[in-house]
């Protein structure tokens, strides 16, 4: 390229001079593109760990309610054996009192009633 004098060579516009601005707005320009890319692939890396970590909560929120669920059976099994448990304690209590009763001559020995 060649330099443009105006004004009689007053004014010269030196296109070396031009060249090196137009280079270093290029260079800005391509730190910026490179920046952007960079930022852009962090945002993409920040929400596939998000999902990921979406879905994790998700499969723990199902392992939560399943475990809930068998809390729950298990509580109503122990109920029901702590209520089982209760009424074989009374049944001995009731043998043992009439196994006495008998050795000690008090009563008549009679058959222990079985729960059904």
């Amino acid at each position: 390229m060649r330099a443009v004098l105006l004004g009689g060579g007053s004014r010269s516009w030196q296109w070396q001079g031009m060249a090196q601005d137009l280079e270093s707005a290029f260079d800005r320009l391509d730190q910026a593109i490179r920046t952007i890319e960079a930022d852009s692939g962090q945002r993409v890396a920040l929400l596939e760990e998000r999902e990921r970590l979406y879905a994790e909560v998700a499969r723990l929120s199902t392992d939560r309610a399943q475990l809930a669920q068998l809390l729950d059976a298990a509580r109503a099994e122990a109920r029901t054996l702590e209520e089982a448990n209760q009424a074989v304690s009374q049944h001995l209590t009731d043998v043992m009192e009439t196994v006495r009763a008998v050795l000690a001559g008090d009563t008549p020995p009679q058959s222990p009633v079985v729960p059904g």
